[in-house]
């Protein structure tokens, strides 16, 4: 048993090293915000090294269309960033998210990148499977991301959160997710969230563990 539980922990920490060490090649503006991803990677590491031989599965989401089904309006309003048409509040998000699921129906996991305004944020996620066939999943999503007071707009119509100094936008969604892909080693499935404002989809890579 303590073999097997070594060789899921090495296996584990494989995945996310070679997820880590693709960033290494790149360069420009982006140093900043993927040396905060890097960070994140092995603090999740670090936070589920206790409970990742439990796991079964490791999910690397990456990138996605977010259209904005609640815009902020107003004369003080910030214009959205990457908005794949003017005025159509549909953008493209760099955003990257890292689960792992902790039993038959639950998940944990950070998520890093940028809001719709081109500014850095993190936050974490839960999320519970209540329907699952060959092709599709469906699951409740909850969870938050930070953000930078500058880089937010408070405009009418802005929907967030705050603790003290400590601001965030919550997340209380459905998923609903499509295997395009699948094999032993890896599974490939789109990956969309709805919630009250806005709509996410992104590609998810899920490895066994």
């Amino acid at each position: 048993m303590e073999c097997l539980q070594a060789r899921q922990l090495s296996k584990f920490i494989g995945v996310v090293s070679f997820i880590s060490a693709s960033y290494d090649s790149v360069d420009g503006p982006d140093l900043e915000l993927l040396a905060m991803m890097r960070k994140l990677i092995v603090l999740n590491i670090l936070l589920l090294i206790t409970s990742v031989t439990k796991a079964s599965e490791f999910s690397y989401i990456v990138g996605g269309i977010t259209p904005h089904i609640q815009k902020p309006e107003g004369k003080y309003s910030k214009p959205l960033c990457n908005e794949l048409s003017e005025g159509s509040g549909i953008i493209y998000t760099d955003l990257k998210s890292f689960r792992v699921q902790s039993s038959e129906n639950e998940q944990w996991g950070f998520l890093v990148g940028e809001n719709s305004y081109c500014k850095p944020i993190w936050g974490g996620t839960y999320s519970y499977q209540f329907y699952q066939s060959e092709r599709v999943e469906l699951q409740a999503t909850v969870g938050f991301y930070h953000f930078d007071q500058e880089g937010f707009d408070f405009s009418e119509g802005a929907y967030f959160a705050n603790v003290g100094n400590f601001y965030f936008v919550p997340i209380v969604g459905v998923e609903m997710n499509f295997v395009l892909y699948t094999s032993k080693s890896l599974e490939v499935k789109m990956m969309n969230l709805v919630t009250p404002v806005i709509s996410h989809h992104s590609l998810g890579f899920i490895f066994p563990i």
